[in-house]
């Protein structure tokens, strides 16, 4: 038995009283603002050809509403999301010549102005031809102001997609700008470049050397602890009432460790395991995943704070073999048989559930703050470039809100706008620039476009 006396006790008590300094053991971040907020971010996720409209919900009930089929993966999150159904993107109002067809400029919609001159064939079929819209897409525009207001966050965004690399008016959703010109930014197809390139300059070092130095000094205070309750039932009245005094000093000093060690960043690099070719149609959803990860980890490392995630581009026509299908999803979606909507809800089902187990797993599977997650600080906003493939509906969007929705709108609700005043795409926009602190913005993209805000009480 180790003989701890009262000189021993009093040393003990100097090395607690100097503990409570060990905000020098974290990483420079760290320390510049242990008190502040996690930063918001907003992450944009598409899928395309649309869905089967009349099989969305079961029952449409503004809380006791129904997923259906193809949207049960979001059941767990409902009462962390918003759907939207009834949203019009409203592009019928642009001029003719300034317009392209359901998918081109539903393609477009994160970037809501008009398309102007160019050699791309509308609907793809030869005669009139059509270009790039004239303006910048929300993802960006976001990511700029981002830069412009923290000019620690490196990359204004990023926009990844899955599948192949090949751009064009069908399969690009993100665009630079200013507003008049004509700027597309193509997408990162190759998560395994990208992740070098995203994170050359991340060490991991610098997290593992903070979490060494904290663990050490949680041990001499378990040391310590343990000497005290060896020596407690050997002392006076008196002396136990000094030693719980210490005792308090060792179990302050403890939830201070805790809390500094979860304020120790997330932000390091992983392992992106062997390399797989990402145009190879059978590896789009571990393609899909290591996207999500990256995703993750860049928020996590305040790299960006804007995501543009495509699962594809527009009429996209992947062949979904592991479904048992033999047709490309665009094909598909222009049949309005009942097979072919079958087909078309087990697509949908697929890329929902995936974009569940990968984006939605790794932003909460990163701690951020007092029992929060990356995932409860990420506006996540879903979309696609058409209400319903086979009428090239645009009328009748489905948008849905998750992550960090509840700090903006009244979660856990199913919102129908169709015949409503206010229920334009770009004007639902406008709270995204809001989640992220920038209230100044009242509406975006081309008035034609908009119907002049959102009903009242959606946020």
């Amino acid at each position: 038995m180790s003989r701890f006396t009262r000189r021993r006790l009093l040393g003990a008590g100097g090395v607690i009283v100097a503990l409570p300094f060990l905000e020098s053991l974290l990483p420079r971040a760290a320390r510049a603002q242990p008190q502040a907020a996690p930063p918001r971010r907003v992450l944009w996720v598409f899928t395309a050809n649309g869905d089967q409209e009349s099989r969305r919900f079961s029952t449409r009930h503004e809380t006791n509403f129904v997923l259906d089929e193809f949207l049960a993966p979001y059941q767990p999150h409902r009462a962390d999301m918003l759907f939207v159904e009834g949203v019009d993107k409203y592009h019928y109002r642009l001029p003719a010549g300034q317009r392209a067809d359901g998918h081109q400029q539903g393609g477009s919609a994160l970037a809501p102005w008009r398309s102007g001159s160019g050699s791309f064939p509308i609907g793809g079929q030869q005669g009139q031809t059509i270009g790039y819209v004239l303006g910048p897409s929300i993802d960006r525009v976001i990511g700029e102001r981002v830069q412009a207001a923290s000019a620690s966050v490196r990359f204004a965004h990023f926009n990844f997609r899955v599948g192949d690399r090949g751009n064009n008016i069908w399969n690009q959703h993100s665009h630079r700008g200013p507003q008049g010109t004509q700027s597309p930014i193509p997408p990162e197809t190759d998560p395994f470049a990208a992740y070098t390139r995203i994170f050359a300059s991340v060490d991991p070092a610098a997290r593992e050397a903070a979490l060494r130095r904290l663990a050490m000094r949680q041990s001499a205070l378990d040391a310590v602890k343990a000497e005290l309750a060896e020596l407690g039932p050997r002392l006076s009245v008196d002396d136990r009432r000094r030693l719980e005094l210490h005792a308090e000093s060792v179990r302050e000093l403890e939830r201070s460790l805790s809390g500094m060690a979860a304020q120790v960043p997330q932000c390091t690099t992983f392992t992106t395991g062997a390399p797989r070719d990402p145009y190879d149609a059978a590896n789009w959803w571990e393609i899909g995943r290591l996207f999500a990860k990256i995703s993750a980890m860049a928020f996590a490392c305040d790299l960006t704070r804007s995501i543009n995630f495509n699962w594809s581009g527009n009429t996209s026509d992947r062949i979904y073999r592991e479904l048992g299908h033999t047709e490309g999803h665009h094909t598909i979606s222009h049949d309005s048989s009942a097979t072919a909507f079958g087909r078309i809800r087990q697509i949908m089902r697929a890329l929902h559930q995936r974009t569940v187990d990968g984006l939605y797993a790794e932003l909460k599977a990163i701690p951020e703050g007092q029992g929060q997650s990356v995932y409860d600080n990420t506006l996540i906003v879903h979309w696609s470039e058409l209400a319903q493939g086979d009428t090239h509906g645009n009328s009748n969007n489905l948008v849905m809100f998750g992550g960090g929705a509840k700090r903006l709108f009244r979660t856990g609700r199913f919102v129908n706008l169709a015949g409503q005043q206010r229920n334009s795409f770009a004007d639902l926009l406008v709270p995204c620039f809001h989640f992220m602190g920038f209230t100044d913005v009242t509406s975006f993209g081309d008035p034609l476009l908009s119907q002049g805000g959102l009903p009242p009480g959606l946020v």
